[in-house]
């Protein structure tokens, strides 16, 4: 289980500083990391779809909201939300596309909504422990690039540590991934055109592929 202190002490590695033996240290390096933690954090819970910062949630509409033109119901984003992951009319998230985000809000013909998203809630300092080994590992490397430029006066560094933390953030999805139950992944629209799905007389079979917990983008999608 990582704790700040762990991470701050690893950016620290990254860095090539010395190390801090507290949050409160009346060094340099703490009162930067102080500045861009929020940021780097968030920004790290938006890099990716990390099971454990998802979030499920169902939604009524808000009477008190004036829907976008052509929807007949608005929606207010649940508390924690950061972004969004799927929106279905069905409980079981079956595709769903007959929506719109506009305004800061979610507008839609059906009167319920089903959203599962990115939350805020593990974000909080006091949650890090809950954090996958390979995410605080790449939240720590997210830190020591952020502050490259405040705390080091070489580009040399700054430029191997963005390709460090590319590595991390790709070794860590591939590991959130594996986490994931079977699921039937669709084909790309390069592979759909070459077998005639969705033309004229083309079979309507797509014939997804089906995954143990590795997410793979469809063949021809970028």
């Amino acid at each position: 289980m990582a704790t700040k202190l762990q991470i701050w002490k690893q950016a620290l590695v990254h860095l090539e500083k010395a190390t801090i033996t507290t949050l409160t240290d009346d060094v340099e390096a703490r009162y930067v990391f102080d500045n861009a933690w929020v940021g780097a954090v968030e920004e790290a819970f938006n890099s990716g779809d990390w099971n454990f910062a998802k979030a499920s949630a169902a939604l009524s509409p808000n009477g008190a909201l004036t829907p976008a033109v052509g929807w007949a119901y608005a929606f207010d984003y649940p508390a924690g939300w950061l972004r969004t992951v799927t929106v279905s009319n069905r409980p079981d998230f079956g595709a769903f596309h007959d929506y719109v985000d506009q305004g800061g809000n979610l507008h839609a013909n059906t009167p319920t909504l089903y959203l599962r998203f990115i939350s805020s809630v593990n974000a909080a300092d006091d949650k890090i422990s809950t954090w996958p080994t390979m995410f605080w590992r790449y939240v720590a490397l997210k830190l020591a690039f952020d502050t490259c430029g405040k705390l080091t006066s070489g580009d040399t560094l700054e430029d191997k540590l963005g390709k460090r933390m590319e590595r991390a953030l790709m070794q860590a999805k591939n590991v959130d991934a594996r986490n994931e139950n079977n699921k039937v992944i669709e084909p790309g629209t390069w592979l759909r055109a070459r077998r005639g799905g969705g033309g004229i007389g083309g079979s309507r079979d797509n014939g997804g592929t089906l995954v143990g917990g590795q997410i793979t983008f469809g063949e021809g999608d970028v």
